[in-house]
């Protein structure tokens, strides 16, 4: 049995909460020093791998959300924006995700070349990575996270409103968990 919207909605809402808690934990990793750090140099490089995955993941429980027809109104567009102001995400996290075709000049985004793969910058402050001809703020990424995060939970109201007004949730009731 397919879950109801609101199970998908509250799925989606959980995993997001999960996700922008990552999110918020890389970012407060990249302004910090770590134990690690005298050994390991390239621990913030790193970190930023581990936050391209988190905001990926935020994304994605936003878009399973953006699935449902009460939420589609306000998560569209929410999802709209926060692409513009991580523009380069999807193209980061794509090649982390497949250095290994990269690392062979086999991915799919044929501009890449191996040589790329290793040479990066990372401010100062640890801030900002420029990597691929392109830059991410660890602040700004956290900004775009939380706002995505707000119409997420934003989105409950059409829940709210049909329970109000005494409409029944689409499918059945479920004596289990939400599922």
């Amino acid at each position: 049995m397919k879950p109801t919207s609101e199970a998908t909605y509250e799925r989606a809402r959980r995993l997001a909460n999960l996700a922008l808690w990552a999110v918020d934990l890389q970012c407060r990793r990249l302004q910090t020093e770590e134990p690690e750090d005298k050994d390991f140099v390239f621990r913030k490089w790193a970190d930023f791998d581990f936050l391209m995955v988190a905001l990926t993941r935020l994304r994605r429980a936003a878009k399973l959300a953006s699935g449902i027809p009460d939420c589609q109104q306000s998560l569209v567009p929410a999802l709209a924006e926060f692409d513009a102001s991580l523009s380069a995400l999807k193209k980061l996290r794509d090649v982390a995700e497949h250095v290994d075709d990269y690392a062979i000049d086999g991915g799919r985004d044929r501009s890449i070349k191996r040589q790329a793969l290793e040479v990066s910058v990372l401010s100062m402050g640890g801030s900002t990575l420029e990597w691929l001809g392109h830059e991410m703020n660890s602040d700004e990424a956290l900004k775009a996270g939380q706002k995505l995060f707000d119409a997420i939970r934003e989105a409950s109201g059409g829940f709210a409103q049909r329970a109000q007004q005494g409409v029944q949730p689409d499918g059945p009731a479920s004596s289990g968990p939400a599922g």
